[in-house]
């Protein structure tokens, strides 16, 4: 069977490509002079030297090796083609309208709620301790609501002119809410999930194709974001802006932030022990009802801020960084293998599902791993996921009994080397 024939690949393959870029590939280009490591020394932060940084890219290969390994050995279930001309209308026709509506409604509250959030930072509110943090998140629930609406166009669940135009307008707010120089993650992410879903219905050489054009516009669209920083480029030097800090790694700096963290545990803090995930839990709980929360970060514990101690700054260290903060290689190895089983987990569950909500999680996975796998406040991180996606949340617990699969035969297509007898084994 022809390798690239293994559409189970597209997660591997997109951990693997994000991976090399913030870590081999950043390691390279600052070794051969096109970039310089990050410098924070004036925070009162070690300096990142290159044996430091090779002892780092060690334990992210190591980390990635576990959740890999993890994944592969758990994940053996075969993902079909969808057919995009499957499934209920009588179940699009009824949540056509809840999309649509729902996401107008969002639009003015989205301006409304970032308008909000503007006034208090200039009344002086620290965003990072004063601004409630589900006034600044919400406008994220348009993203789970452009993957509802991309999942609805794909099974061609938008049948009128007016219905597309609504759709599109839903899409292009969204365009415009994450592309910027803060947003530039969630923007990754989001266009991950549309490349995902535009790709269910080919096969998958063609599939690779479109996700691997899809991630080629997002990192594009994500070097002009982080240009945007200097408002004073005019579009041709933004251009070159963008190229530069695309082709040197600028902002795949996840290598030196596992440097400086590892700097800080267990030198200056102690290990987390779990304490980082189980912030997850806690970081729901609004701060004005429990004034003591811990915060999040290394560089908030050690109270390091800027702006008159109105924000903070930190460099991302990758998600096996914040796995060494937890237990060091220890916590690196326990956490991959943990990650590697959850991810495995839900992509087998997800070929046990009708083909609407099986590319609706799978769509939801790859764009929550992009942030995901930058690290850092994995608290923050899960929140902006939980905040973005609970639509899509909702909706996959509202109707969990009638989305999960009964006839896979029907809803499917299956490659040609295939049986259909042994596929049919596989899910039951």
């Amino acid at each position: 069977m022809p390798f690239f024939e293994y559409p189970e690949l597209e997660i591997p393959l997109l951990i693997s490509c994000f991976t090399f870029y913030v870590a081999s590939y950043r390691y390279w280009a600052v070794t051969q002079g096109i970039n310089n490591w990050v410098n924070l020394t004036w925070l009162g932060l070690t300096s990142v030297t290159q044996e430091a940084a090779l002892k780092a890219l060690a334990y992210i290969v190591f980390g990635q090796i576990c959740l890999l390994v993890t994944y592969m050995w758990n994940q053996r279930r075969i993902l079909p083609i969808l057919d995009s001309t499957a499934g209920d209308p009588s179940f699009y026709q009824w949540l056509r309208p809840k999309v649509i509506l729902f996401g107008l409604f969002c639009l003015p509250l989205v301006v409304l709620t970032r308008s909000q959030v503007a006034t208090q930072l200039r009344a002086g509110s620290s965003l990072a301790f004063q601004v409630s943090s589900y006034l600044y998140l919400f406008p994220l629930a348009l993203v789970g609501i452009t993957t509802l609406v991309l999942c609805l166009w794909k099974l061609a669940g938008f049948p009128s002119f007016l219905l597309k135009i609504a759709a599109i307008s839903i899409i292009i707010a969204v365009f415009n809410m994450t592309f910027s120089s803060t947003g530039r993650f969630q923007f990754m992410g989001w266009i991950t999930a549309a490349g995902i879903i535009v790709s269910s219905s080919y096969r998958p050489k063609t599939r690779l194709v479109i996700i691997g054009s899809f991630l080629l516009l997002a990192i594009s669209l994500f070097a002009i974001a982080g240009a945007m920083r200097n408002p004073n480029f005019a579009d041709s030097r933004l251009n070159q802006a963008a190229w530069e800090r695309a082709s040197s790694a600028d902002d795949a700096n996840m290598l030196d932030g596992f440097v400086l963290l590892q700097n800080v545990y267990p030198q200056r803090l102690d290990f987390q022990l779990g304490m980082e995930h189980l912030e997850i839990l806690m970081r729901p709980i609004p701060r004005a009802w429990w004034p003591g929360k811990p915060v999040g970060g290394y560089m908030n514990k050690l109270g390091l801020t800027i702006h008159g101690g109105k924000g903070t700054l930190g460099i991302s260290p990758s998600l096996f960084g914040s796995f060494y903060a937890e237990g060091g290689i220890i916590g690196i190895f326990l956490f991959s293998l943990l990650y590697g089983i959850i991810l495995a987990k839900i992509v087998c569950g997800s070929t046990k599902l009708q083909p609407f909500a099986a590319i609706l999680v799978r769509a939801i996975l790859c764009a929550s791993l992009l942030p995901l796998l930058r690290g850092g406040d994995l608290p923050g991180i899960y929140a902006w996921i939980g905040m973005a996606f609970w639509p899509c949340f909702l909706l996959l617990w509202i109707k969990r009994e009638y989305l999960r699969l009964k006839s896979p035969e029907s809803l499917y297509i299956y490659y040609p080397y295939m049986k259909l007898s042994e596929n049919k084994s596989e899910h039951h």
